[in-house]
């Protein structure tokens, strides 16, 4: 380190005392920085500040006076204005004042002070479960309402099997020899290529000619696949009013690859 720099820094250090000097001088009373050195007068008090020390060094360590009870005597007739009573406490004026005008809900209802004069809870019964899972509409029509606007809507064996167990009417439109063969189990045989078809359709509307009866759910199949038999035999009866034809898509095969069941012959 050079000289020069030695220099600077002794002056810097020279210049900060005299500034935190300067600053303890002008600082007030409480925030003024005591320096080292001798002070043989600090302990040594004026008599005057001496006497007041003492005083108050006498009031703290002595206990309080006893304080006599006050009776204030009344003129006869007259009732006492007021009497202090040893040992007992007088209710502050602000407490009184709170509880006259009805801003301590304790002091308007002594009742409320006391938990045991509130009336006993009573428990109220859980709410019943509310059901998410509502059974299907066990009516045909309701499932499967009339559709007067269009001949048939084709289904698949989930629907066919639902309506063959709530008793529809089936119609076979295969040729009555395939029939004979094997058909679904209650099914009518209506070929469409026979020479009586058209006596069963009338045949089938004198059975069901009111509107009630011809809005039920009929089910019409073939052979499935490229079979429009069941479609033709559903255009037939839906121009006679028939307005709730089902046609089984899929057909005989479908039902029969399935395990509905079946039943051979002539009859139903």
């Amino acid at each position: 380190m050079n000289r020069k720099t030695i220099v600077q820094t002794a002056a810097l250090i020279v210049a900060g005392i005299i500034l935190a000097l300067v600053a303890n001088a002008f600082a007030s009373r409480d925030r003024k920085l005591g320096l080292v050195g001798s002070y043989p007068n600090a302990l040594t008090l004026p008599p005057h500040e001496m006497a007041v020390f003492h005083s108050q060094a006498a009031t703290e360590t002595s206990p309080p006076a006893m304080m006599a009870p006050s009776v204030t005597t009344a003129a006869p007739g007259q009732t006492p204005a007021s009497t202090t009573v040893p040992g007992t406490t007088k209710q502050p004026a602000a407490t009184a004042a709170i509880e006259t005008v009805g801003l301590n809900p304790a002091a308007k209802n002594p009742a409320a002070k006391t938990p045991s004069s509130l009336p006993p809870a009573t428990a109220s019964a859980p709410p019943l479960p509310t059901p998410t899972n509502t059974p299907p509409d066990d009516d045909p029509i309701k499932r499967f309402p009339p559709h007067p606007d269009k001949p048939y809507v084709e289904v698949t064996f989930a629907d066919v099997n639902w309506l063959h167990g709530k008793k529809v009417l089936f119609l076979d439109a295969r040729r009555t020899s395939v029939y004979e063969q094997g058909h679904i189990t209650g099914a009518r045989p209506y070929s469409v290529w026979e020479s009586d078809i058209d006596d069963k359709v009338r045949k089938l509307f004198d059975e069901r000619g009111d509107p009630q009866s011809q809005s039920l759910p009929i089910v019409i199949y073939c052979s499935g696949g490229d079979c429009e038999d069941s479609h033709m035999l559903a255009q037939k009866l839906w121009g006679i009013q028939f307005n709730d034809i089902y046609v089984y898509k899929d057909g005989f095969p479908d039902w029969q690859q399935r395990g509905g069941p079946v039943h051979t012959g002539a009859n139903p």
